[in-house]
């Protein structure tokens, strides 16, 4: 009847020491980046569709490329947005491992 005991208990340890070392957690620590490249937006290039009357001092374009326009202007300034905000995080990093 001892016998029985012994290797049971002895699996359930084993077993549990298994489970135990599989899920164990890592703790992994974060590199930030600390060289931020300098980023050369660059200019909209003047198309041919785009015409400019110095008369009435109004330029005139189709609505779509109006569009693109404006749509370029956006993503480049949550580019921007995005990058300063990385940068702050560089410089905040930095005095705190200067400290």
């Amino acid at each position: 009847m001892r016998n029985k005991k012994k290797p049971s208990f002895l699996l359930a340890l084993v077993l549990t020491s298994l489970m135990l070392s599989t899920t164990a957690c890592v703790t992994t620590k974060i590199e930030y980046v600390r060289d931020i490249p300098a980023v050369i937006f660059p200019v909209f290039p003047p198309p041919d569709i785009v015409e400019y009357d110095s008369d009435t001092d109004i330029v005139s374009m189709p609505l779509w490329y109006w569009q693109k326009i404006a749509e370029y202007k956006i993503d480049i300034d949550a580019v921007k947005e995005y990058l300063d905000k990385l940068r702050e995080a560089a410089k905040k990093h930095e005095a705190e491992v200067s400290k």
